[in-house]
């Protein structure tokens, strides 16, 4: 999560959607940093309307520009999956190391609040903040840049932070098990068609 009062914008960091390489590049400009989960990384738009209402005492909230990435479901998925077979995570309840994708999709997607549907991060249950951009992750080298331009900070680079090891691909999957996750996370289907695009 990125704050900044001059600049005027929020970034809403996602799991598995880049967020430690747009920290990495953008955190230089931000006045609020969290770079660990633990601390408020990963806050939904909900969290961080609740944490920071202290904000439209500098900054009127329709002001503030708050964008965010997306990604497909599967793919959201897939990363979640690959991502807790690292040794880090191993003896851990989060640890997908010797289970099976359906597994993780019918045990571990059941129990961890990071398999919830991305589209519930980007609501403000208080309606105060609104997403102004939601990036698609596809699409991100391209409206990174124009978000930096829009922001008034020149060209960024953006690096490659915190990459999930390639265990399991999409073509690894069966079309039932796609289909399943496409059941399953429809509103996130619907919300990446109709997301809010301010570039």
């Amino acid at each position: 999560m990125l704050l900044s009062l001059n600049r005027k914008f929020i970034f809403v960091a996602n799991l598995k959607t880049a967020s430690s390489t747009i920290e990495a590049a953008l955190g230089p400009k931000a006045d609020v940093r969290f770079s660990q989960t633990k601390f408020g990384k990963h806050d939904s738009l909900t969290q961080i309307s609740h944490k920071y209402a202290w904000v439209k005492k500098y900054v009127p909230y329709e002001e503030l520009y708050i964008f965010g990435v997306v990604r497909d479901p599967v793919d959201y998925l897939l990363s979640l999956y690959n991502s807790h077979q690292k040794d880090e995570f191993e003896g851990k309840i989060h640890s997908t190391k010797g289970s099976s994708f359906d597994d993780f999709l019918d045990v571990w997607c059941g129990r961890s609040w990071q398999a919830k549907p991305q589209h519930l991060r980007f609501t403000d249950e208080h309606k105060r903040l609104k997403m102004s951009h939601l990036i698609l992750l596809t699409d991100l080298a391209d409206e990174f840049q124009q978000i930096c331009t829009r922001l008034g900070l020149g060209w960024i680079e953006l690096g490659r932070k915190n990459p999930s090891p390639e265990v399991l691909t999409r073509r690894d999957l069966t079309q039932a098990q796609i289909d399943l996750v496409k059941s399953r996370y429809a509103e996130d289907y619907a919300f990446i068609e109709r997301r809010p695009r301010l570039l």
